[in-house]
């Protein structure tokens, strides 16, 4: 029975993305680290070696001069210890979540109406949350990962059996460093 719940919430939650999708305006163009101004990162921040890795990744590219805000989904129903205050992270978690699973606080909200240059997704596996952002963002050009629902992205990268963040992470900096 609760599986048949949690389908019937899945499939809410994808038609109503879906509809909403059609009313986002955003002036997509192609960017990289030289022509971006401001790049909005959001990653799976459940795990303390994501978020590490996250934080480091974040930290190298703000030294590049980049104006950064990163968004970290916390999957549980409060947000952990390991995270530190920084004036780059906002963070949500399951509390933050409608019955549907769509993102619904402040910071969310924020992130989403931002006209981020680059929007970069950091998530290797899908979720929801995460992609119901993506997909809402107004940023000039979003990035990410190939998934099972990958029309959100302007740019995505195929891992294939190396599904880590740090290739992930290595991969984004080899293709926006090579393409001007």
């Amino acid at each position: 029975m609760g599986n048949i719940i949690q389908n019937i919430k899945k499939n809410v939650g994808w038609w109503i993305l879906n509809k909403s999708i059609k009313k986002v305006k955003r002036d997509a163009s192609f960017q990289n680290y030289t022509t971006a101004k401001n790049i909005g990162i959001i990653f799976n921040a459940t795990h303390q070696d994501t978020y590490e890795t996250a934080r480091k990744y974040i930290k190298t590219i703000s030294d590049k001069g980049l104006k950064i805000k990163a968004l970290g989904f916390v999957d549980s129903k409060e947000v952990l210890d390991f995270y530190q205050k920084s004036t780059y992270f906002d963070y949500f978690s399951r509390k933050n979540l409608n019955w549907y699973s769509k993102p619904n606080n402040p910071n969310t909200e924020e992130f989403i109406n931002t006209k981020f240059d680059i929007l970069i997704d950091l998530s290797i596996i899908e979720d929801f949350p995460i992609q119901y952002i993506v997909a809402l963002s107004k940023a000039k050009f979003k990035v990410g990962c190939v998934k099972e629902n990958e029309n959100f992205y302007d740019f995505m990268l195929q891992l294939n059996e190396k599904k880590q963040l740090s290739f992930f992470i290595e991969q984004l900096d080899y293709y926006f460093n090579m393409i001007k």
